[in-house]
């Protein structure tokens, strides 16, 4: 259920039908419950009493508040990749592979899987620092939601070239600059699609306060 919310198959704001999956995943509702009530610890869902379980809708503080973190882990990651003496064939395999997606047009899927690899799989886990890596883990699934809010693989994908060939150039400041901007927007493009669900579900809720009998 978590996978579902964090690749937007379950849309923020949505609320969670019980009898549905219950049917779809052949459990009975009592450990549904249960693992819902994990996802609203952890910050995927949100519980109304009397109504029901949602998909949360992050508001615009939430999304600044994720990006700033994600920011300040990415950054102290990117200074521990530099200072871990830099794997250069795998920094030409990262640019060989924006190049593919490229010369395809910049196909959405690979795109988000180019941009989990780099982001934690070159960052997080290239650090090598297993504190950073344990404290990431705790938010993995977070920072991969705000990855999907903020779907612009052409502008991702020049970028992470950018980031990409300041390492290459063992320029530390202007890989962290570019980091820092790819960041940016990427938290401007998901205040955007925050914006958009919170006018449709107002006009929604219009909508539906105008036909009540």
């Amino acid at each position: 259920m978590r996978t579902r919310i964090v690749r937007l198959e379950l849309k923020p704001g949505e609320k969670i039908d019980l009898q549905r999956l219950s049917i779809e995943l052949s459990v009975s509702q009592t450990p549904l419950r249960e693992a819902l009530q994990r996802l609203v610890e952890q910050g995927f869902v949100e519980s109304k009493p009397y109504v029901g379980y949602f998909v949360v809708q992050l508001t615009q503080k939430d999304i600044q508040q994720l990006f700033d973190l994600r920011k300040a882990l990415e950054i102290l990651a990117l200074k521990y990749v530099y200072a871990n003496n830099i794997d250069i064939k795998k920094l030409q395999q990262f640019l060989e592979r924006l190049t593919d997606l490229e010369q395809r047009g910049f196909p959405v899927k690979d795109t988000q899987e180019f941009d989990e690899d780099f982001h934690l799989g070159f960052l997080i886990n290239g650090s090598k620092n297993k504190w950073l890596k344990r404290f990431a883990n705790g938010v993995l699934d977070l920072i991969r939601l705000t990855t999907n809010l903020s779907v612009n693989p052409e502008a991702a994908c020049v970028e992470h070239r950018a980031i990409l060939l300041a390492l290459y150039k063992r320029d530390l400041e202007q890989a962290i600059l570019a980091l820092e901007n790819h960041l940016d927007r990427a938290k401007h493009d998901a205040y955007k699609f925050c914006l958009r669900k919170e006018v449709r579900t107002e006009c929604e809720l219009s909508i539906k306060s105008k036909v009540k009998p």
